[in-house]
């Protein structure tokens, strides 16, 4: 009898502990008991990427330590609970891929993006204030160097903004708030004194400065005017391989050498092949040989992409250079 009452109490203590168990763990309970014609497959708290949408961009940031900014194209994706203006924004304060060499960085490490919202015709884009921790020095007006980096890089860096919101979507204009505790819902707009150039008060709504960014027009004017100056360092950056090769910097300079002098240039729009990859744009230059001058109404000059970038095919440029009638 003693031994009936001991089995059936250890039977009713091992149901005991089994139930705790499988308690214990909902997961495992929904695993273990599956429900006849339901299929029993287990989501994560997390939403998948069948909730997002891929959103192809183009951001924009510093070419090398120069006075213009280039794109990089970019695959995102875009969680239907985000906007697509957050995440182009958010992608751009990450700064360039690495295997994006020439651009360069422009907002500082820290700054993050709070809030967008927009009206009409505006965005509105709440950045921390970790945006004015860009390592300028205090008294930047005292160094030369420092005196034409400073201001250029505050204006690069809001135009890195503006041309990246434009090119993707369709505001004309963009107005930067910046907020100091990212807790609560108090920002105020950007002070006109972030730029450094003498203004005051309140910024206005900030627009596309066309200028600024390496089209294909840009692009051309910077190689001509690298080749009127004897610029052969940045000539050489613009420089794209042909035939899949690219001489030497030495190679290369020994190579232009004998060139001829351009004494006056202008460039049009320039026209972009139906794919994308290749340019025309026409010039007007006059340059120099042997003491005779040339003028060449309507010579057409031939880019490539070359890593998002516009750049002259090598043997493209030592024909347009090496030019003797």
């Amino acid at each position: 009898m003693k031994r009936i009452v001991l089995f059936f109490s250890c039977a009713v203590l091992m149901f005991l502990l089994s139930s705790c168990a499988l308690a214990g763990n909902p997961l495992e309970r929904a695993e273990a008991t599956p429900v006849p014609g339901l299929p029993m497959k287990l989501h994560s708290a997390t939403a998948s990427n069948e909730n997002a949408d891929k959103m192809e961009i183009a951001l924009f940031y510093r070419y090398e330590q120069s006075d213009m900014l280039s794109s990089e194209t970019r695959t995102v994706t875009v969680p239907r609970d985000e906007s697509p203006e957050m995440i182009a924004v958010r992608q751009l304060l990450a700064g360039p891929q690495a295997s994006h060499t020439e651009l360069k960085r422009l907002f500082p490490h820290n700054t993050t993006v709070l809030d967008v919202h927009s009206t009409d015709d505006t965005l509105f884009i709440t950045l921390s204030e970790d945006l004015l921790n860009d390592g300028i020095p205090e008294e930047w007006n005292k160094d030369p160097i420092w005196k034409t980096e400073a201001p250029l890089r505050r204006k690069l860096t809001m135009q890195s903004l503006v041309a990246t919101i434009t090119e993707n979507f369709s505001y004309p204009y963009v107005q930067v708030m910046l907020s100091a505790n990212q807790l609560h819902d108090v920002s105020t707009r950007l002070d006109n004194s972030y730029f450094l150039d003498g203004r005051t008060g309140l910024a206005e709504r900030l627009m596309r400065n066309e200028s600024m960014l390496l089209t294909m027009q840009n692009t051309a004017l910077t190689i001509l005017k690298a080749w009127q100056l004897h610029d052969y360092e940045l000539l050489y950056q613009f420089t794209a391989p042909s035939h899949a090769q690219k001489p030497s910097y030495s190679d290369f300079i020994e190579a232009l050498e004998e060139c001829a002098t351009l004494t006056a240039y202008s460039a049009s729009a320039g026209y972009s092949s139906a794919n994308g990859k290749r340019a025309t744009v026409t010039l007007d230059i006059t340059y120099r040989v042997d003491e005779r001058e040339y003028h060449c109404p309507a010579y057409p000059l031939w880019l490539v992409r070359d890593n998002d970038l516009w750049k002259v095919p090598y043997e493209e440029l030592q024909q347009m250079m090496l030019r003797d009638h």
